[in-house]
């Protein structure tokens, strides 16, 4: 495997190859290599990029407090036949002399709503840091977890306005064995609190097998009062919402998803299910 740091040498190794490309910020698990051997399974040279963006995180302790395991990482590709990882420093991403403006995009609601609400800035970050490194990787496919689901809207939106021409795979969400999405901020929560953890997608199972006898209404106030019912929990949403324009639905009609944001003590935890 390939550690690459300079946008040189990832232009170098990748020369006529079919890039699959999976961004990342490290802190890696068994979530992330899914994506990896999805890419691999898919007969691509495949890039992983390890890079904390700061531009994405509009709460700073966030960022000084995202875990960073570089070695584990590097070894955890290399088991799974990562061809490539790029590793880059911040001014390697984001150059000065760049016309920053290219790389602002904007998505209307979909940026503004759920996880753009509560995280301000956050899709811009987002979309500005994968415009940048797909222009440096030029993947001809890149790979996402579905338990970012809305940031995997965004990162469609943003391919379709590059031109369409890097296909967008979206990888079901890895769990463990209590149901909990598999995320590096789980790295962050107590042994206690990783019980608890599994009230999120008791919550999204519920949705998923009441859709036919309880209405939207109903639902949602029963993960409401789930919540309340333990302090140290702190509920920012849970919607049931359509999955192509993120509208929330407040009556079934067809495929639909419930998507969830709840602190759980400092740590912010997200998941979402498909219904039915």
């Amino acid at each position: 495997m390939i550690i690459a740091k300079s946008r040189a040498e990832v232009k170098r190794y990748t020369e006529g190859e079919t890039v699959g490309f999976v961004p990342t910020m490290g802190a890696l698990h068994e979530g992330h290599g899914t994506l990896v051997t999805a890419s691999k399974d898919d007969g691509n040279y495949t890039v992983v990029c390890i890079f904390i963006n700061p531009s994405q995180f509009n709460n700073p302790s966030d960022f000084e407090n995202y875990p960073i395991n570089l070695e584990d990482d590097i070894a955890y590709l290399d088991s799974l036949g990562c061809d490539l990882v790029f590793i880059p420093k911040v001014y390697e991403v984001y150059r000065s002399g760049d016309d920053e403006g290219r790389y602002i995009h904007h998505f209307g609601s979909l940026e503004t709503r759920f996880e753009g609400e509560f995280r301000p800035g956050h899709f811009r970050g987002v979309a500005q840091v994968v415009h940048i490194l797909f222009e440096i990787v030029e993947p001809a496919m890149a790979y996402f977890g579905e338990k970012d689901i809305q940031q995997l809207a965004v990162v469609r939106a943003l391919s379709s306005k590059l031109g369409g021409k890097i296909a967008i795979v979206g990888i079901e969400t890895k769990r463990e064995k209590s149901g909990l999405a598999m995320s590096s901020r789980n790295l962050r929560l107590t042994s206690d609190q990783l019980q608890k953890a599994t009230l999120i997608h008791q919550c999204l199972t519920m949705a998923q097998s009441g859709f036919k006898s309880k209405s939207v209404v109903s639902i949602k106030e029963e993960v409401r009062l789930k919540f309340e019912a333990d302090a140290e929990w702190n509920l920012e949403y849970f919607e049931v919402i359509d999955p192509q324009t993120f509208d929330p639905i407040t009556v079934w009609a067809g495929p639909c998803r419930a998507v969830v944001a709840a602190h759980l003590g400092e740590i912010r935890l997200i998941d979402n299910i498909a219904i039915p």
